[in-house]
């Protein structure tokens, strides 16, 4: 009997060891994933993207069905401009977790970016479902309801969100730019004038100006002159920033940005001239209307140089199919001569130049095209070429592998991936990347070649 005693004895610590055992093992397993997504959290601050995309997925590897894991994954990809794929895991994730109000707001938010607003109104009305007192999406339903032309339900939203708090800056500003819409001036100027005093930002400022010179037919003089006058003084601080900044715009890195922005300041000029001018202040409005039509002229010389600039873009690809080196290079150099911010241009530089063996000169243009656009997948492409042809293979991979993070069906970078796995005497890697690329292009016999040399 005592024999007995022993064994069921043994037996029960032995059980709960192994009890014991795995709930260490669970918990060391929940702490490695959290100081993954920690990881990944502050790749992400830094800007380092395919860093904090390698940490969720290690992170999801552990736990797949870690809902901060798979939305930090969306944002990532989000970030390097592959919407596709942050789209496909914020799916995922609200399947997963049909209750995650922050799975369903993230995919809302995504869906209102990508301009497809019937799926945005479903899910973020969903998110707010689960939590009625989430201003920022409230306002982002709002927003979205009024792309859709529903007026009715964006207000109902935006005075919800206002009910609950008076001092919302955003919600006065979307309202008012609703109310303006439906020619309520009175109620959008109210809301204006509240957005401006709780947050003087340029947007807020643009609205107020431009309902306040929507000027009453019926009104007098007086009373024109002075709402003329309110507007010079929610545009004055405008047009001041906007001329300390204008230096920084001319070096501003994004060429599309760039023109954005000058369209807004030839805008906010224009309406200064006016409201100065209805203010009665007509020497200044005569000096702002020299510098909106300066502006005006700058903004047509931008844009016909960008036309010009990618018709001659167009020439080079055509020189450069005929062999002519020295023409195609001429023709880019015109190019980035007219419009020094057009990416493609020094890609198509960075080309000639590597066919020509000139890895200084490629590695330079596709630098310059890069600082552009750090997440163009073909530059990305471009420079991983440039990379493995100096030697340097490390360097080269990280960048393959970060034009399949932005691009996953482009197929030749995993078949140069494969290359320099395969180089390394690495087949199993080599063996992975050059299926990939045959999975994507089934008919390239380049691929199934370096495939079938592996096995």
């Amino acid at each position: 009997m005592r024999a007995i005693c022993v064994f069921a004895a043994l037996i029960f610590f032995a059980i709960a060891h192994l009890c014991a055992a795995d709930a260490f093992a669970a918990q060391s397993g929940a702490m490695r994933v959290r100081v993954l997504t920690q990881q990944a959290q502050s790749a992400m601050r830094a800007g380092n993207y395919a860093r904090a995309i390698a940490n969720y997925e290690q992170a999801l590897a552990l736990s797949p069905r870690h809902a901060d894991a798979e939305i930090g994954l969306a944002q990532a990809y989000h970030a390097v401009h592959n919407y596709d794929e942050a789209k496909r895991i914020l799916e995922r994730t609200v399947q997963e977790h049909p209750r995650s109000e922050e799975a369903l707001a993230a995919l809302g938010n995504l869906e209102m970016e990508l301009q497809t607003y019937a799926p945005a109104i479903q899910h973020l009305a969903a998110a707010l479902a689960l939590k009625p007192d989430d201003a920022p999406t409230r306002i982002w339903l709002a927003v979205a309801y009024k792309s859709t032309g529903d007026s009715a339900h964006a207000l109902a939203h935006l005075g919800k969100v206002l009910a609950d708090d008076p001092n919302n800056a955003l919600a006065y500003y979307e309202s008012a730019q609703i109310y303006s819409n439906q020619d309520r001036d009175a109620d959008a100027l109210s809301d204006a004038q509240k957005a401006v005093e709780l947050k003087p930002n340029p947007l807020a400022r643009l609205a107020l100006a431009k309902i306040l010179l929507r000027l009453p037919l019926h009104a007098d003089a007086a009373e024109n002159a002075k709402r003329c006058s309110r507007a010079v003084e929610a545009l004055e601080p405008l047009v001041a920033e906007q001329q300390k900044n204008s230096g920084s715009r001319d070096s501003e890195s994004n060429a599309s940005e760039s023109n954005q922005t000058q369209s807004s300041d030839s805008e906010t000029l224009f309406l200064l001239s006016r409201a100065y001018q209805c203010a009665g202040q007509n020497e200044k409005s005569q000096k702002i209307l020299a510098e909106f039509e300066a502006a005006s002229k700058s903004d047509r010389t931008a844009k016909q140089n960008q036309i010009e600039a990618k018709h001659l873009v167009q020439q080079a690809n055509d020189a450069a199919i005929r062999n002519d080196f020295r023409g195609a290079v001429d023709l880019l150099q015109q190019a980035l001569e007219k419009d020094s911010t057009f990416g493609a241009a020094y890609s198509q530089l960075a080309k000639l130049y590597y066919s020509a063996g000139d890895m200084e000169k490629a590695s330079d243009a596709i630098a310059k095209a890069l600082a552009l656009d750090a997440y163009q997948p073909d530059f990305l492409y471009v420079e991983g070429k440039i990379l493995e042809k100096q030697g340097k293979f490390d360097d080269a991979l990280a960048s393959f592998e970060r034009t399949t993070l932005v691009n996953p069906k482009e197929s030749d970078a995993y078949f140069e991936m494969g290359a320099i796995y395969a180089q390394r005497n690495d087949y199993v890697r080599a063996r992975a990347a050059f299926k990939k690329a045959l999975e994507l292009s089934p008919d390239d016999p380049d691929y199934r070649r370096a495939l079938a040399s592996l096995k």
